[in-house]
């Protein structure tokens, strides 16, 4: 049966990468994936070599400590490419890694299928010639990014965003929260410390006590956190062993969290999009190691690090990012939020615009159909 090697290296890349299998597994049912991923794409049925769980790095020195394993897994899934010249490989953001898997697939011969293409427009944009020199179709998730590529003399396919294809529209927030065991009339703060260990690690603790300083003016304000389906219940517990009792944890629901939620405070990442699409405030964090911090600021071209705010082109929902993210800078962009009427309509209408830049529901579906074209399979009618 005719297979393709699919990697994710990322928790939102699992994701997008479940839906794109599903699709293309509904137009060629014979069509089988193996490769990297997580509990989504093996969920989609896609057999998996290694599991990203042992892959999460994050920034120039946190990688040192899982370079070893980053590399027998790059080595293993290279040697794969070469003995088992499958019919593609589908490749998920992920850059540093995927590029040089790209490489070894390049001169085996294989199509290389880019989906969700890392963010070359942004930061370390020399990647534009790896992207020139290793990659057959480029499929890009914001319609921006087409005229980046036209630029430089090559082409990029925009299916529009996935995310609008998982996520259903808004529906009324006291609602959501009966569904969800929350008081429909208590004001809910949402944390979304990320879906990797080292970033919760850094971002949670700081979280927690800038819930703290919130509630300290408002009592009477909900807190739960989102757990991501890479985190155990275990790790988050040991980080809420000693506050307070009524900060609830939810796992497998962020979606509908953060429709319920009155205010986010989110690691930078996909999950600036899925607030925004749900059209909720939010307050963007993040901390690096300050060596990586420095090398990130002498690469990155762009003034914004939010995926919201870049897609709005404008700083839509405040960035506390390395030695802004701290407890009282985050505690005093929340309460803004809650206490300034001015400063959440405007809030509220960049959130709309962020919306309407993102495109139509089916990006799957129109990937799919790419995928099929570019690894030489029929693609049936409409």
């Amino acid at each position: 049966m005719p297979r393709v090697m699919i990697v994710a290296g990322e928790a939102s890349g699992d994701l997008h990468g479940a839906h794109l299998v599903r699709a293309a597994q509904g137009l060629a049912p014979d069509l089988e994936f193996y490769g990297m991923g997580g509990p989504r794409l093996q969920a989609a049925g896609a057999d998996l070599l290694f599991d990203l769980e042992h892959m999460s790095m994050m920034g120039v020195v946190e990688i040192f400590s899982r370079l070893g394993h980053a590399l027998r897994t790059l080595s293993t899934l290279s040697e794969r490419l070469r003995r088992d010249r499958p019919a593609g490989l589908v490749l998920i953001d992920y850059p540093d890694f995927n590029f040089r898997l790209a490489r070894v697939a390049k001169a085996a011969g294989i199509p290389v299928f880019y989906y969700i293409c890392p963010q070359i427009w942004a930061w370390r944009k020399g990647r534009i010639r790896l992207m020139a020199k290793y990659v057959d179709r480029r499929v890009v998730a914001f319609p921006f990014e087409v005229g980046y590529y036209q630029q430089h003399g090559l082409t990029a396919d925009f299916v529009g965003h996935p995310l609008l294809d998982m996520m259903a529209p808004p529906r009324p927030r006291p609602q959501v929260k009966a569904e969800l065991g929350f008081d429909p009339d208590q004001r809910l703060l949402l944390l979304m410390p990320g879906s990797r260990r080292p970033l919760v690690r850094q971002l949670l603790p700081l979280m927690l006590d800038a819930a703290a300083r919130v509630r300290e003016k408002h009592p009477d304000l909900a807190v739960a956190v989102a757990r991501a389906d890479t985190l155990s219940d275990e790790f988050l517990a040991s980080f809420l062993a000693d506050g307070p009792a009524d900060i609830r944890v939810v796992a497998g629901q962020s979606h509908l969290l953060q429709n319920a939620a009155d205010l986010v405070l989110v690691a930078s990442g996909t999950s600036t999009l899925e607030t925004a699409l749900m059209q909720t405030p939010m307050v963007v964090v993040y901390r690096l190691h300050w060596f990586s911090y420095l090398l990130g600021r002498l690469l990155i071209e762009t003034d914004h690090i939010a995926a919201a705010n870049l897609v709005a082109a404008e700083r839509v929902a405040p960035e506390l990012v390395q030695d802004e993210c701290r407890p009282d800078r985050m505690a005093e962009e929340l309460l803004k939020i809650l206490d300034d009427p001015r400063a959440l309509m405007v809030m509220n209408m960049g959130l709309a615009r962020i919306r309407r830049r993102l495109g139509e529901p089916g990006a799957a579906q129109r990937a799919a159909r790419l995928l099929l074209e570019t690894i030489g399979r029929e693609i049936p009618a409409d």
